[in-house]
Protein backbone atom coordinates (compact mmCIF):
# COMPACT_ATOMS: atom_id res chain seq x y z
CA UNK A 1 0.00 0.00 0.00
CA UNK A 2 1.23 3.48 -0.90
CA UNK A 3 0.04 6.91 0.23
CA UNK A 4 -0.76 9.52 -2.41
CA UNK A 5 -1.42 13.24 -2.13
CA UNK A 6 -3.46 15.64 -4.23
CA UNK A 7 -2.71 19.32 -3.69
CA UNK A 8 -5.54 21.58 -4.81
CA UNK A 9 -4.02 24.90 -3.75
CA UNK A 10 -1.93 26.35 -0.95
CA UNK A 11 -3.00 24.78 2.34
CA UNK A 12 -5.54 22.39 0.78
CA UNK A 13 -4.15 18.86 0.55
CA UNK A 14 -6.03 15.56 0.41
CA UNK A 15 -4.58 12.08 0.83
CA UNK A 16 -5.44 8.51 0.01
CA UNK A 17 -4.16 4.97 -0.34
CA UNK A 18 -3.04 3.20 -3.49
CA UNK A 19 -3.17 -0.58 -3.82
CA UNK A 20 -1.11 -1.26 -6.98
CA UNK A 21 -1.73 -4.25 -9.24
CA UNK A 22 1.26 -6.24 -10.47
CA UNK A 23 0.01 -6.24 -14.06
CA UNK A 24 -2.63 -3.48 -14.29
CA UNK A 25 -5.27 -3.42 -17.02
CA UNK A 26 -7.62 -0.86 -15.40
CA UNK A 27 -7.57 1.99 -12.87
CA UNK A 28 -10.21 2.48 -10.17
CA UNK A 29 -10.54 5.40 -7.78
CA UNK A 30 -12.82 4.96 -4.75
CA UNK A 31 -14.22 7.80 -2.63
CA UNK A 32 -14.99 6.80 0.94
CA UNK A 33 -18.23 7.28 2.83
CA UNK A 34 -18.95 9.38 5.90
CA UNK A 35 -17.17 8.77 9.21
CA UNK A 36 -14.84 6.04 7.93
CA UNK A 37 -11.52 5.74 6.06
CA UNK A 38 -9.91 4.13 3.03
CA UNK A 39 -8.25 1.34 4.96
CA UNK A 40 -11.64 -0.37 5.18
CA UNK A 41 -11.53 -1.03 1.41
CA UNK A 42 -8.36 -3.11 1.46
CA UNK A 43 -10.12 -6.46 0.98
CA UNK A 44 -12.02 -5.13 -2.06
CA UNK A 45 -8.87 -3.52 -3.44
CA UNK A 46 -6.85 -6.74 -3.07
CA UNK A 47 -9.65 -8.68 -4.80
CA UNK A 48 -9.52 -6.25 -7.72
CA UNK A 49 -5.70 -6.24 -7.78
CA UNK A 50 -5.81 -9.93 -8.68
CA UNK A 51 -8.12 -9.07 -11.57
CA UNK A 52 -5.76 -6.43 -12.94
CA UNK A 53 -7.18 -3.29 -11.31
CA UNK A 54 -4.84 -0.65 -9.92
CA UNK A 55 -6.93 0.72 -7.03
CA UNK A 56 -6.70 4.04 -5.20
CA UNK A 57 -8.95 5.02 -2.29
CA UNK A 58 -9.29 8.69 -1.36
CA UNK A 59 -10.08 9.69 2.21
CA UNK A 60 -12.44 12.64 2.48
CA UNK A 61 -11.41 15.77 4.33
CA UNK A 62 -11.57 15.26 8.08
CA UNK A 63 -11.04 11.51 7.99
CA UNK A 64 -8.33 8.86 7.87
CA UNK A 65 -5.05 10.06 6.44
CA UNK A 66 -6.30 13.66 6.33
CA UNK A 67 -6.27 14.16 10.09
CA UNK A 68 -3.16 14.40 12.22
CA UNK A 69 -5.05 13.76 15.44
CA UNK A 70 -8.33 12.02 16.33
CA UNK A 71 -9.63 15.28 17.78
CA UNK A 72 -9.68 16.68 14.23
CA UNK A 73 -12.02 14.04 12.79
CA UNK A 74 -14.98 15.29 10.74
CA UNK A 75 -13.78 18.89 10.54
CA UNK A 76 -14.40 20.55 7.19
CA UNK A 77 -13.44 23.90 5.75
CA UNK A 78 -16.02 26.03 3.93
CA UNK A 79 -15.35 24.65 0.44
CA UNK A 80 -14.59 21.06 1.42
CA UNK A 81 -17.40 19.41 -0.57
CA UNK A 82 -16.49 21.02 -3.89
CA UNK A 83 -12.77 20.71 -3.17
CA UNK A 84 -13.18 16.98 -2.58
CA UNK A 85 -15.02 16.64 -5.90
CA UNK A 86 -12.27 18.56 -7.70
CA UNK A 87 -9.63 16.38 -6.02
CA UNK A 88 -11.34 13.33 -7.52
CA UNK A 89 -11.04 14.93 -10.95
CA UNK A 90 -7.36 15.71 -10.47
CA UNK A 91 -6.65 12.18 -9.31
CA UNK A 92 -8.60 10.66 -12.22
CA UNK A 93 -6.57 12.77 -14.67
CA UNK A 94 -3.35 11.64 -13.02
CA UNK A 95 -4.38 7.97 -13.13
CA UNK A 96 -5.32 8.19 -16.81
CA UNK A 97 -1.74 9.09 -17.72
CA UNK A 98 -0.91 5.39 -17.95
CA UNK A 99 -3.40 5.07 -20.82
CA UNK A 100 -5.63 2.52 -19.09
CA UNK A 101 -9.43 2.69 -18.74
CA UNK A 102 -10.09 4.65 -15.54
CA UNK A 103 -13.18 4.30 -13.36
CA UNK A 104 -14.66 6.07 -10.33
CA UNK A 105 -16.69 4.60 -7.48
CA UNK A 106 -18.21 6.41 -4.52
CA UNK A 107 -19.81 4.95 -1.41
CA UNK A 108 -22.49 6.73 0.65
CA UNK A 109 -21.25 10.31 1.17
CA UNK A 110 -18.67 9.51 -1.48
CA UNK A 111 -21.48 8.54 -3.83
CA UNK A 112 -22.99 12.01 -3.49
CA UNK A 113 -19.61 13.54 -4.23
CA UNK A 114 -19.47 11.23 -7.23
CA UNK A 115 -22.93 12.37 -8.32
CA UNK A 116 -21.57 15.92 -8.24
CA UNK A 117 -18.48 14.77 -10.16
CA UNK A 118 -20.75 13.50 -12.95
CA UNK A 119 -22.18 16.98 -13.51
CA UNK A 120 -19.05 19.02 -12.78
CA UNK A 121 -16.54 16.87 -14.68
CA UNK A 122 -18.69 15.04 -17.25
CA UNK A 123 -17.06 12.32 -19.29
CA UNK A 124 -13.81 12.32 -17.32
CA UNK A 125 -14.25 8.84 -15.81
CA UNK A 126 -14.84 5.98 -18.25
CA UNK A 127 -17.39 4.26 -15.98
CA UNK A 128 -18.90 5.18 -12.60
CA UNK A 129 -20.25 3.12 -9.70
CA UNK A 130 -22.57 4.66 -7.09
CA UNK A 131 -22.82 2.49 -3.97
CA UNK A 132 -25.15 3.08 -1.03
CA UNK A 133 -26.56 6.21 -2.64
CA UNK A 134 -29.95 7.91 -2.90
CA UNK A 135 -32.01 9.73 -5.48
CA UNK A 136 -33.25 13.32 -5.63
CA UNK A 137 -34.71 14.70 -2.40
CA UNK A 138 -34.23 18.42 -3.00
CA UNK A 139 -36.82 19.70 -0.54
CA UNK A 140 -35.36 17.76 2.39
CA UNK A 141 -31.79 18.77 1.59
CA UNK A 142 -32.67 22.44 1.19
CA UNK A 143 -34.51 22.33 4.52
CA UNK A 144 -31.46 20.73 6.13
CA UNK A 145 -29.18 23.41 4.73
CA UNK A 146 -31.59 26.12 5.93
CA UNK A 147 -31.43 24.69 9.47
CA UNK A 148 -27.64 24.49 9.29
CA UNK A 149 -27.48 28.15 8.29
CA UNK A 150 -29.61 29.02 11.33
CA UNK A 151 -27.60 27.05 13.89
CA UNK A 152 -24.01 27.03 12.63
CA UNK A 153 -21.61 29.95 13.02
CA UNK A 154 -17.88 30.50 13.38
CA UNK A 155 -18.11 29.96 17.14
CA UNK A 156 -19.45 26.41 16.96
CA UNK A 157 -18.10 25.44 13.52
CA UNK A 158 -15.68 22.73 14.72
CA UNK A 159 -17.83 21.47 17.58
CA UNK A 160 -19.68 18.14 17.24
CA UNK A 161 -23.29 18.65 16.19
CA UNK A 162 -26.01 17.08 18.31
CA UNK A 163 -29.04 18.47 16.50
CA UNK A 164 -28.02 17.90 12.88
CA UNK A 165 -26.53 14.52 13.71
CA UNK A 166 -29.77 13.39 15.35
CA UNK A 167 -31.87 14.59 12.43
CA UNK A 168 -29.71 12.79 9.87
CA UNK A 169 -27.69 9.80 11.08
CA UNK A 170 -30.08 9.40 13.98
CA UNK A 171 -32.92 8.78 11.53
CA UNK A 172 -30.97 5.94 9.94
CA UNK A 173 -30.27 4.43 13.35
CA UNK A 174 -33.94 4.53 14.30
CA UNK A 175 -35.02 2.98 11.01
CA UNK A 176 -33.89 -0.51 12.14
CA UNK A 177 -36.65 -1.67 14.52
CA UNK A 178 -34.85 -4.73 15.87
CA UNK A 179 -31.49 -3.02 16.34
CA UNK A 180 -29.16 -4.14 19.10
CA UNK A 181 -26.56 -1.46 18.37
CA UNK A 182 -27.00 2.10 17.14
CA UNK A 183 -24.86 1.25 14.10
CA UNK A 184 -26.85 -1.81 13.05
CA UNK A 185 -28.20 0.26 10.15
CA UNK A 186 -24.75 -0.07 8.56
CA UNK A 187 -24.81 -3.83 8.35
CA UNK A 188 -26.66 -6.96 9.42
CA UNK A 189 -23.21 -8.50 10.00
CA UNK A 190 -22.55 -8.13 13.72
CA UNK A 191 -18.81 -8.61 13.33
CA UNK A 192 -18.66 -5.75 10.84
CA UNK A 193 -20.56 -3.46 13.20
CA UNK A 194 -18.23 -4.46 16.04
CA UNK A 195 -15.14 -3.70 13.92
CA UNK A 196 -16.59 -0.33 12.96
CA UNK A 197 -17.32 0.52 16.61
CA UNK A 198 -13.81 -0.50 17.66
CA UNK A 199 -12.08 1.57 14.98
CA UNK A 200 -11.04 4.97 16.42
CA UNK A 201 -11.21 6.49 12.93
CA UNK A 202 -14.84 5.45 12.42
CA UNK A 203 -18.06 6.84 13.82
CA UNK A 204 -16.92 10.22 15.12
CA UNK A 205 -19.78 12.69 15.40
CA UNK A 206 -19.79 15.19 12.55
CA UNK A 207 -19.09 18.82 13.33
CA UNK A 208 -21.50 21.69 12.77
CA UNK A 209 -19.27 23.01 10.00
CA UNK A 210 -19.24 19.64 8.29
CA UNK A 211 -23.03 19.53 8.18
CA UNK A 212 -23.36 23.06 6.85
CA UNK A 213 -20.90 22.44 3.99
CA UNK A 214 -22.20 18.96 3.19
CA UNK A 215 -25.85 20.02 3.19
CA UNK A 216 -25.03 23.00 0.99
CA UNK A 217 -23.56 20.59 -1.55
CA UNK A 218 -26.57 18.30 -1.24
CA UNK A 219 -29.06 21.16 -1.58
CA UNK A 220 -27.82 21.87 -5.11
CA UNK A 221 -26.86 18.34 -6.14
CA UNK A 222 -29.92 17.74 -8.30
CA UNK A 223 -30.45 21.23 -9.69
CA UNK A 224 -31.69 21.05 -13.27
CA UNK A 225 -28.89 23.32 -14.47
CA UNK A 226 -26.31 20.84 -13.17
CA UNK A 227 -28.06 17.74 -14.48
CA UNK A 228 -28.00 19.16 -18.01
CA UNK A 229 -24.20 18.69 -17.92
CA UNK A 230 -24.39 14.89 -17.57
CA UNK A 231 -22.44 12.92 -20.16
CA UNK A 232 -24.95 10.54 -21.78
CA UNK A 233 -22.24 8.05 -22.74
CA UNK A 234 -20.81 7.36 -19.26
CA UNK A 235 -22.07 3.92 -18.10
CA UNK A 236 -23.40 3.95 -14.54
CA UNK A 237 -23.83 1.13 -12.02
CA UNK A 238 -26.02 1.73 -8.96
CA UNK A 239 -25.62 -0.86 -6.19
CA UNK A 240 -27.26 -0.90 -2.77
CA UNK A 241 -28.94 -3.11 -0.22
CA UNK A 242 -32.72 -3.12 -0.17
CA UNK A 243 -32.43 -2.79 3.61
CA UNK A 244 -30.37 0.42 3.40
CA UNK A 245 -32.11 3.44 4.95
CA UNK A 246 -29.83 5.86 3.05
CA UNK A 247 -31.40 4.74 -0.23
CA UNK A 248 -34.87 4.63 1.32
CA UNK A 249 -34.77 0.83 1.27
CA UNK A 250 -34.23 0.73 -2.48
CA UNK A 251 -36.87 3.29 -3.48
CA UNK A 252 -34.39 6.18 -3.57
CA UNK A 253 -31.95 4.18 -5.67
CA UNK A 254 -34.65 3.45 -8.24
CA UNK A 255 -35.53 7.15 -8.31
CA UNK A 256 -31.87 7.89 -9.00
CA UNK A 257 -31.87 5.42 -11.87
CA UNK A 258 -35.00 7.08 -13.27
CA UNK A 259 -33.46 10.55 -12.95
CA UNK A 260 -30.33 9.61 -14.89
CA UNK A 261 -32.32 7.91 -17.64
CA UNK A 262 -34.66 10.88 -17.95
CA UNK A 263 -31.62 13.13 -18.38
CA UNK A 264 -30.27 11.11 -21.27
CA UNK A 265 -27.78 8.70 -19.71
CA UNK A 266 -27.89 5.71 -22.03
CA UNK A 267 -26.46 2.93 -19.85
CA UNK A 268 -27.72 2.76 -16.25
CA UNK A 269 -27.69 -0.56 -14.38
CA UNK A 270 -29.16 -1.01 -10.90
CA UNK A 271 -28.64 -3.93 -8.53
CA UNK A 272 -30.46 -4.12 -5.19
CA UNK A 273 -29.23 -6.85 -2.85
CA UNK A 274 -31.93 -8.55 -0.82
CA UNK A 275 -31.63 -8.13 2.93
CA UNK A 276 -28.40 -6.14 2.81
CA UNK A 277 -28.11 -2.80 4.57
CA UNK A 278 -25.73 0.11 3.96
CA UNK A 279 -22.24 -1.41 3.80
CA UNK A 280 -22.76 -4.03 1.12
CA UNK A 281 -19.01 -4.62 0.76
CA UNK A 282 -19.00 -5.83 4.38
CA UNK A 283 -22.21 -7.88 4.51
CA UNK A 284 -20.94 -11.36 5.40
CA UNK A 285 -20.53 -13.89 2.60
CA UNK A 286 -22.86 -11.85 0.39
CA UNK A 287 -20.11 -9.28 -0.08
CA UNK A 288 -18.33 -11.59 -2.53
CA UNK A 289 -21.21 -11.34 -4.99
CA UNK A 290 -21.15 -7.54 -4.67
CA UNK A 291 -17.43 -7.49 -5.44
CA UNK A 292 -17.89 -9.75 -8.43
CA UNK A 293 -20.83 -7.74 -9.78
CA UNK A 294 -18.83 -4.50 -9.63
CA UNK A 295 -15.83 -6.13 -11.29
CA UNK A 296 -18.01 -7.57 -14.06
CA UNK A 297 -19.57 -4.16 -14.78
CA UNK A 298 -16.22 -2.42 -14.94
CA UNK A 299 -14.61 -5.07 -17.14
CA UNK A 300 -17.38 -5.50 -19.70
Amino acid sequence: MEVFEIRLREGILIKGRRFPAEHPRFNLLIQTGMCEHGGRYEEFARFLNKKGFDVSVMDAFGQGLNVEDLSLLQRWHETAFEDNVDALALKIKEMKENGLPTFLMGHSMGSFMTQRFLTKHPGLADKVVLMGSNGPDKALMKMGYFLACLFVDKWNWDKPSRLLQRLSIGAYERSIPDREDRNDWLSRDKENVARYNADPYCGARNTNGFWKVFLKGMAHLWDEKALKNLDPDTPLLLVAGDGDPVGRFGKGVLLLEKMYKEHGVKDVTTILYEGMRHEILNEGEGRHKVMEDIRAFLEK
